[in-house]
């Protein structure tokens, strides 16, 4: 009778090996990708970072809603929104060239994210719109709005952030 109890035990303790050995595996996993999207994320967090210290001690900014980084065709800049020490929602272009100027500008001087998105939807119809981004392009301040169209091609629509009118477009990329 004790030969036949050791026979059953073996197997369970080859199966409680395979649970621990999975459980392993499923950790090291997660902790991987933890650590995987927390370095992604890292250059645009630095990014804010540096476009904060920046501007600390020039412009009003208070408090800040929401950051963007643009990386246009000749310029790169760091886009942050915000509230000033009046409570009134401002916009801070800061360039990544350390020379170039920052602008300030109050939101209520340009059309919204959402007038930027709707006028795309609008005028190309797209099939997805992957992201609606702040950028500066020769002095003037843009909506990026980068899209899908109906072929699949990746296609962007810069619109002037002040008039709401179009100001470049790149299409089937």
């Amino acid at each position: 009778m004790s030969e036949i109890t050791l026979r059953n035990r073996k197997p369970k303790r080859k199966i409680g090996k395979w649970i621990a050995i999975i459980l392993g595996i499923i950790i090291v996993l997660v902790v991987a990708a933890f650590l995987y999207f927390r370095y992604a994320e890292k250059p645009v967090t630095n990014a804010e970072t540096e476009a904060l210290d920046r501007i600390s001690g020039q412009v009003d900014l208070k408090t800040t809603d929401q950051f963007y980084l643009y990386n246009g065709p000749k310029e790169v800049y760091y886009v942050l929104t915000g509230k000033n020490s009046k409570n009134k929602n401002i916009i801070v272009w800061v360039p990544k060239k350390k020379s170039d100027k920052v602008y300030v500008k109050f939101a209520s001087d340009g059309i919204t994210e959402q007038q930027a998105r709707d006028k795309v939807t609008k005028e190309k119809k797209p099939k997805k719109i992957l992201h609606v981004n702040l950028g500066m392009e020769k002095e003037t301040p843009i909506w990026e709005v980068a899209y899908l169209d109906k072929n699949d091609k990746l296609n962007y629509f810069d619109i002037n952030f002040e008039t709401g009118e179009w100001y470049r477009e790149i299409e089937n990329l």
